[in-house]
């Protein structure tokens, strides 16, 4: 879109002019210069042509023009009363590109106003603003939606990215500066609990009937730094070493048997004695209920304003323990759902597990009742197809069920039957050899089981 229209028309005496029509967007108003005829050269048509409209130079008009100044409107049109283009046309597409000009202009400027803003509270960072790095990008966004709508031209989309592209390098310069500063940080704090760690473990073998401090020591531990600022790998590091106190520590305490067991075992002790707590804690929440149901009854019907007054510092007593009881019961829902989990997976695990064995031992039992029927001096002319089968029977449900002591298995029907059966095992062999093969490739593309899935560490220090 060019900000700059010549053409010819005619004034109010029917005399030709050229007309020649200039935006100022700024201002939203047009520029208007008539040329008469006589004063339009060839040279000077050429240079508004090729010089003034397309190139925006600086052109001399003649001595006699007349010059006015029209403000841009999308009704009325731009030329006044006494002039006429000869393509009227020309003029109200200008006037209507114009307009739209002056528009993303403004939203131009409009981003531009906010983007300073947003330069200034970068430049006074001291450190990195999550908050404000989204708000640079929810910035860019909505540049970016204008541009695609084609309501901002290539140059101001390009002019603002700009801009924002070096906002953008100075927050990664802060947050660079501040990640290595949180390392080091997080480093020093787990260096500290590390340290804490260290003399609990160092006391645990001296504190003989006072474990129970040691106890304590660990969940203060525990509660001091679980809201730390830490990176995710030093937190993990140091969670791992306040658990690992805490299972020395109740080995101590309890003896070993307080960690034996299977692991179902353990997760569901662990369950049974959170249900116990959540239990005891929503009896505590229900009688905080009735008590502030009570209360809020009585305040109405108390005798003076002091009375009122007491009551109400109840109410708000009540309500910031039992807020305090169910904030406390929405995280043990959370780490029930954990532990629910856990024993199922286990649970699955150890059934998967009890099935395989089960099978294994059925095909054994299968293959000795197989092997017990042959003739102990049975020559190889006294083997039939029969008893071939059988043992490739018996051998297809060892392989179908377990993948485990196949060659113990063969081995042991080698040693009863005969040279001839030995003949049919070593085929039987070859081909539980391709089929285990196979399926042990498939068996190990299964992601595996993983162990006893961890305790959370909630769970742990309420074990403890």
């Amino acid at each position: 879109m060019k900000n700059k229209v010549v053409i010819w028309g005619t004034n109010a005496q029917n005399e030709r002019v050229l007309i020649a029509l200039e935006l100022k967007e700024a201002e939203n108003r047009v520029q208007l210069y008539a040329i008469p005829e006589p004063l339009a050269t060839e040279e000077f048509i050429a240079k508004l042509n090729e010089e003034w409209r397309d190139n925006n130079a600086e052109v001399a008009f003649p001595e006699g023009c007349t010059i006015l100044t029209r403000d841009l409107s999308v009704t009325e049109s731009i030329l006044p009363d006494d002039l006429k283009a000869d393509r009227p046309d020309t003029i109200s597409r200008a006037q209507t590109e114009w307009h739209f000009i002056v528009l993303s202009g403004k939203l131009h400027r409009s981003y531009q106003e906010e983007l300073a803003e947003l330069k200034e509270k970068v430049q006074q960072l001291s450190e990195f603003d999550n908050g404000l790095w989204t708000t640079l990008k929810g910035f860019w966004d909505k540049v970016q939606e204008q541009s695609r709508d084609r309501n901002l031209f290539r140059a101001h989309a390009n002019d603002l990215r700009d801009g924002v592209n070096a906002l953008f390098n100075e927050m990664k310069e802060v947050r660079t500066k501040a990640e290595s500063h949180f390392q080091e940080a997080s480093a020093a704090i787990l260096q500290e609990v590390n340290e804490k760690i260290a003399d609990i473990e160092s006391r645990i073998e001296k504190s003989g009937n006072k474990m129970h401090i040691i106890f304590e020591e660990l969940k203060a531990i525990q509660a001091k730094y679980r809201g730390a600022k830490l990176s995710n790998e030093h937190r993990s590091k140091m969670f791992d070493r306040i658990d690992a106190a805490f299972k020395v520590a109740k080995n101590k305490r309890f003896g070993s048997e307080v960690n034996e067991g299977s692991a179902l075992d353990r997760h569901q002790k662990r369950l049974q004695g959170l249900l116990e707590a959540m239990n005891r804690m929503q009896d505590s929440a229900r009688r905080d209920e009735s008590e502030l149901d009570f209360q809020r009854k009585r305040v109405a019907s108390s005798e003076g304003q002091l009375e009122a007054q007491i009551r109400q510092a109840k109410i708000k007593m009540i309500e910031e323990r039992l807020a305090s009881k169910q904030e406390r019961l929405a995280d043990m829902e959370k780490t029930k759902a954990e532990v629910e989990r856990q024993i199922k997976s286990v649970s699955d695990r150890e059934n998967r597990k009890n099935k395989m064995d089960a099978a294994k031992e059925s095909a054994k039992s299968e293959i000795a009742a197989i092997t017990h029927k042959q003739p102990e001096d049975s020559g190889a002319e006294e083997l039939n197809v029969p008893a071939t089968q059988s043992v490739m029977d018996a051998l297809t449900t060892v392989l179908g069920e377990t993948f485990e002591d196949v060659a113990d298995t063969v081995k042991a029907v080698a040693a009863v039957v005969s040279e001839k059966a030995e003949e049919a095992i070593e085929e039987a062999k070859a081909a539980a050899e391709e089929v285990v093969e196979v399926l042990t490739k498939d068996r190990s593309e299964e992601a595996p089981a993983t162990e006893e899935a961890a305790p959370t560490k909630d769970e742990e220090q309420k074990d403890a």
